[in-house]
Order: C-alpha cells, then sequence, then structure tokens
C-alpha cells in the first residue's frame, strides 16, 4: 500500500465514536422494524464497525468490553446475512416468476420470520451493552499507524491473491466471494485514512467493484437455492435463465477490471 495512506488518532477517535454512534441507532430501528433497508443498514454499520476494531492495537482489541460487543455484533450479522438471502430470493422470484413460484417465496417468508426473531433477541441483547468507547490516552499514534498499514497490507495481498483466480475461472464461486467481502474491507478500512484528497477516487472505484461483485454474488444465492431444492427440475428453465444473467454479470466486472491490471488506476500498489 502506498505510503502516503495515513492514519490521525484524533480523526480516528471521532470515526470511531460516529461508527458506534451509528451501530446504535441502525440497531434500534432494526429492533422496531427488521425490515430490508434496515437490514442493510445495520450489516453496513457493523462492517464499519469491525473495520475499525481490526485497525486498533491489540491492547485496544483485546479489552473485554470491546471483544464482547464486537463478538456479538458479528454474530448478528451472520443472522442477518440469512435472513438478507432470503429477501433477495424472493425479490427475484416476485419480480421475475411470480406466477411459477408462489410456493416457494411463502416457504422462504416463512423461514425469514423464524431467523427474524431468534436475530431480534440478539439484537436486543446488544442494545443493552454499554456503548463502544475508546479512552484516548490508552491510543498510541505509532501503533495505531502501524496496524493501520499493517491491515491495509494485508487486504491488498488478498485481493491480489484471489483476483488471479477469480478472473481465470468464473466458476471459483468461493474466490469471487472473498474478493468482494475483501474490497468492502479494503474500502471501509481506507475510510479512516486522514486525506480525503487520497483516498476519494480509490474509494469510488472500489464501489463500483463492490457492487458488480455484489450482484455476482445475488445470482449465485439464487441459482444455488434453486440448486438445492428438491426435484429441482421444476424450476430447470429459471436456474438456466438466471445463469445466463450470472454469467453476464461475471462478464461485466471481468471486462471492466482487467483494464487495470495491476489495480494501478485505483491509486492500490500491489
Amino acid at each position: 500500500m502506498k505510503k502516503s495512506i495515513n492514519i490521525s488518532k484524533g480523526i480516528f477517535l471521532k470515526k470511531f465514536k460516529r461508527i458506534s454512534d451509528n451501530f446504535n441507532q441502525k440497531l434500534g430501528q432494526y429492533i422496531v422494524d427488521p425490515n430490508d433497508d434496515n437490514i442493510h443498514d445495520i450489516r453496513v454499520s457493523i462492517r464499519r464497525l469491525e473495520a475499525a476494531y481490526k485497525i486498533l492495537p491489540k491492547s485496544a482489541r483485546k479489552q473485554k468490553k470491546m471483544k464482547n460487543h464486537i463478538k456479538q455484533a458479528k454474530e448478528f450479522f451472520k443472522m442477518n446475512a440469512k435472513i438478507r438471502d432470503f429477501d433477495i430470493i424472493c425479490a427475484n422470484m416476485e419480480s421475475r416468476y411470480p406466477g411459477r413460484t408462489l410456493d416457494l417465496v411463502q416457504s422462504l417468508k416463512d423461514s425469514r420470520m423464524g431467523h427474524i426473531e431468534n436475530a431480534n433477541r440478539l439484537a436486543l441483547k446488544i442494545s443493552r451493552l454499554p456503548s463502544l468507547k475508546i479512552p484516548k490516552s490508552s491510543l498510541k499514534e505509532s501503533k495505531l499507524e502501524k496496524k493501520y498499514l499493517k491491515v491495509l497490507d494485508g487486504i491488498v495481498l488478498n485481493i491480489q491473491k484471489n483476483t488471479i483466480i477469480a478472473l481465470r475461472d468464473e466458476k471459483k464461486i468461493d474466490e469471487l466471494h472473498m474478493l468482494r467481502k475483501d474490497f468492502k474491507k479494503l474500502r471501509y478500512s481506507l475510510e479512516f485514512a486522514s486525506d480525503k484528497k487520497t483516498t476519494f477516487e480509490m474509494l469510488k472505484n472500489l464501489k463500483n467493484i463492490q457492487d458488480m461483485l455484489g450482484e455476482i454474488h445475488d445470482s449465485d444465492i439464487i441459482i444455488n437455492y434453486l440448486k438445492g431444492i428438491e426435484q429441482n427440475s421444476r424450476y430447470s428453465d429459471i436456474i438456466s435463465a438466471e445463469v445466463v444473467e450470472r454469467n453476464k454479470k461475471y462478464n461485466t466486472f471481468a471486462i471492466f477490471f482487467k483494464k487495470y491490471p495491476k489495480a494501478g488506476n485505483f491509486g492500490l500498489k500491489f
């Protein structure tokens, strides 16, 4: 990662407080109404919270209250990942194949209700935890900067490895999924950089890549679900149509990304 990427203790602490406050706010909104938008918002908030946590030096990360809070937030994230999958499949089936998938969609909505009940119980538990705080005196800027650059370099290395595999074979679903997660991690980590001018163009391009990979991932969720249904031959033509759509999305991503073989135009240095 380029050395011009740096972090300021003061800016980091302000952003951490903003992220923590946002997490509490989105958690409250989720508890009141766990709709699609609120699920999306709390997942983004948790990703930003986790990105901030990983940047913290070891002494801050190992604090018992901090560890417990992050652990439960990550568990809550996983629970909502399944709920989001249900929503993606239902939305796709209802918009593209409304007359043929009524039973399938209703079954998913019934399963969603059970998952929401479990997730809401955990949300209430997390909401009762003390707000996350980092004492200014416990954070040394030199250690923060060292950890920050180490985190960025690690994410970039993972992107480099998975990009080589994912661009060679569109069927490497796991690598594409990991690539998507790493681009998100990089984007949310770069949001802590002190100089916005340095990262502005990078963040914009990372968001574009993240969105393309997200669309591919949504297609994979739908295809895998339909293939896993007993007597899935009833949906063979739908599966075929989704595979065609998924391939189009992959080709769009591959063409876009191959324009930047070393990601140099993103401001990243592999």
